[in-house]
């Protein structure tokens, strides 16, 4: 990965209150765009992409969804983070006709193809992963939030 992955305490959300999974793309995309991250249609792009690439997961420990949108409205490496005060169905990324409560949200925008790719797998290690999980779940502090999510795809250089 070329780039450090921005993750910062204002581009996370510790009690996320989406009404349903565009909601809470919508909040954290917004959060993306405030922080100069990405333009302003990077947020349509996620959505679109998610109706044809759901991309909910069950982990061991609670259900995550990581949505991406296309290079071309990123402005900068970051994810966002989102923490649902009440879990939010997402459709399931195997299986379009099933859905997955999630917990965690982790919106990415990454402009570089491989760097998007390297992201997304330690964000699935990191999830696996149930200490780091359950890490993820017991904090309400954005900071601290943000400290376990950099050490996981930044290596917390």
């Amino acid at each position: 990965m070329s780039e450090k992955i921005a993750i910062k305490p204002e581009l996370v959300i510790p009690d996320l209150v989406a009404a349903d999974s565009q909601d809470a793309i919508r909040q954290l995309g917004e959060a993306l765009v405030s922080a100069g991250y990405a333009k302003g249609s990077y947020v349509d792009a996620v959505l679109e992409r998610e109706k044809s690439y759901p991309t909910g997961i069950e982990f061991p420990l609670c259900g995550v969804a990581m949505p991406h949108g296309e290079p071309d409205d990123v402005l900068g490496a970051a994810i966002a983070i989102g923490r649902c005060a009440n879990p939010v169905p997402f459709k399931r990324m195997e299986d379009f006709s099933q859905e997955v409560d999630v917990r965690l949200v982790a919106m990415l925008a990454v402009a570089d193809p491989a760097g998007h790719l390297d992201v997304l797998g330690k964000l699935i290690a990191a999830f696996s992963d149930e200490e780091t999980c359950a890490a993820l779940l017991s904090s309400d502090d954005p900071a601290a939030i943000a400290k376990i999510v950099d050490d996981a795809i930044n290596g917390g250089e």
